[in-house]
């Protein structure tokens, strides 16, 4: 399946990019949540902080300045995923950081300075290494810690005759998930990058319009301090309440002996130039949304490249797959302003590993694990991993309460028994005109932490030292923003 996908990328490629020239401008266009700093709550509730998203070249020049005040204590394992990279360890600590946001018909520029500052307590655990060795319950590498008072969402953003092009470190989001994502979440910091794209949907044939991305960032270094880069393109189609999603995303460079540079990454994605040594993923959803009953459901699943010991990869095509399914629903039990949902992602390895060379996702340290600064930018859980959440919870215009439980293991065919988290999570939210009030509270409790146990111990029913661990992790933030 992969083959075939990679030999017509460049016929899908040049396909999309005249219509490009033909769209309507905006202000700012992202793939998936188009808002900065992405977060689940944000699609709940249906609101961004960036309220410059999606605007028409009607608009005057506009300025905004959104002051945020987080406070955070945590009491064992470092905790919250999908923070846009934000760390917190145990101990206790603030974040103080002003988003400052300028556009004009033409020009967009933001940036998004912040001060960092915390206590932190020593914590005793089992060492997690390789692939496991970036999950977000694993405390940060010194060499991540430094510097952590600086810009972010920062960059510049030009428009002309509706093609948006720009370079900057913004979060991003794509996939129909609000939990977990296959190729981006914002479990991570934002990279630097470059992009250019379509603004928003825009028409193409009768009931059916389009979005469309391509991305490159700028070199990242692995651990061998080898550039290596990010290339992507993202496309989006929509008919009635139907939304089919496609992207394609190529890991390339981090070889000493291979040059590589930023001119080969932004062009990999059409001529393929040294394809096979790349990591490469495709990755496709469908999502149907029906308004009147406030139903949403959906399908993610994602190929990693493979080379399948020189078989058929038409056979065995799916034994790396991975997949996001999910459902939500606002109006619920005869209240629009109750909701529930669920989404289960599994990334575990394929069930031919024993038969065929079978690598996990994300599992190349040449790309130090699909991590930026020790986090992973795609799914939170990783490789050879599982995670399962359902959530319910009330929203209307100004207040939201969320309440969620989550499963999740890693290592699942890594080893026996599996790192195993339990999860309990309120998240709460206050908005009063331009001032909104978060509360997110977790408390969390894993089994075999490290892979300290072994068959003896789930037997006997005991655990080695490090095995339990539980964390309990409070973070309430204060927003407020002015527009002139």
């Amino acid at each position: 399946m992969n083959h075939h996908f990679s030999k017509y990328s460049f016929l899908i490629t040049l396909f999309l990019l005249p219509f490009l020239i033909s769209l309507p401008v905006v202000v700012i266009a992202q793939t998936g949540q188009t808002s900065l700093n992405p977060s689940p709550i944000k699609i709940l509730i249906n609101e961004s902080q960036s309220k410059i998203i999606n605007q028409k070249s009607s608009i005057k020049n506009h300025f905004s300045l959104t002051f945020t005040q987080s406070l955070y204590n945590n009491t064992n394992l470092p905790n919250l995923e999908n923070q846009n990279g934000y760390y917190f360890p145990k101990g206790h600590g603030s974040i103080s950081r002003i988003l400052i946001q300028y556009h004009s018909k033409y020009l967009t520029l933001t940036a998004e300075p912040q001060v960092f500052s915390n206590r932190e307590y020593a914590v005793k655990l089992p060492q997690k290494d390789k692939l496991f060795s970036v999950l977000n319950d694993v405390p940060l590498n010194d060499a991540y810690r430094i510097n952590v008072n600086h810009f972010r969402n920062m960059g510049l953003q030009f428009h002309l005759k509706g093609v948006s092009a720009g370079y900057g470190n913004w979060n991003q989001w794509w996939g129909p998930g609000i939990h977990n994502s296959l190729v981006m979440s914002n479990n991570a910091e934002g990279f630097y990058h470059y992009y250019i794209g379509s603004a928003g949907y825009q028409p193409f044939i009768k009931k059916v319009s389009y979005k469309f991305k391509y991305m490159v960032s700028q070199e990242m270094k692995n651990r061998t301090v080898d550039d290596y880069y990010f290339s992507a393109w993202f496309l989006n189609l929509k008919y009635n309440v139907i939304e089919f999603g496609m992207s394609r995303n190529v890991l390339s460079g981090g070889y000493s002996d291979l040059p590589w540079s930023l001119s080969d990454a932004m062009t990999v994605l059409i001529d393929n130039k040294n394809n096979k040594y790349w990591d490469t993923i495709n990755e496709y959803y469908l999502l149907a949304h029906f308004p009147e009953s406030g139903l949403e459901v959906f399908l993610d699943i994602g190929f990693p490249n493979r080379s399948y010991a020189g078989k058929d990869p038409e056979i065995y095509s799916d034994h790396a797959m991975g997949s996001n399914l999910g459902l939500r629903k606002q109006g619920a039990f005869g209240s629009d302003k109750l909701l529930f949902g669920f989404e289960y992602t599994r990334l575990v390895q394929g069930i031919y590993y024993n038969i065929l060379p079978t690598p996990n996702w994300f599992d190349n340290i040449k790309y130090n694990y699909s991590s930026y600064k020790g986090r992973r930018w795609a799914a939170h859980s990783g490789a050879d991993s599982d995670d399962f959440l359902i959530f319910m919870g009330y929203k209307d215009e100004q207040k939201s309460f969320i309440y969620g439980l989550n499963y999740e293991r890693h290592g699942v065919t890594y080893h026996f028994p599996p790192e195993v988290k339990f999860e309990s999570r309120i998240d709460v939210s206050y908005k009063r005109r331009n001032t909104r009030v978060h509360f997110i509270y977790e408390n969390e409790y894993f089994e075999h932490y490290g892979f300290v146990d072994v068959n003896r111990n789930v037997w006997d029913e005991t655990f080695e030292p490090g095995s339990l661990q539980r964390t309990h992790t409070l973070l309430i933030s204060i927003q407020h923003t002015l527009s002139f």
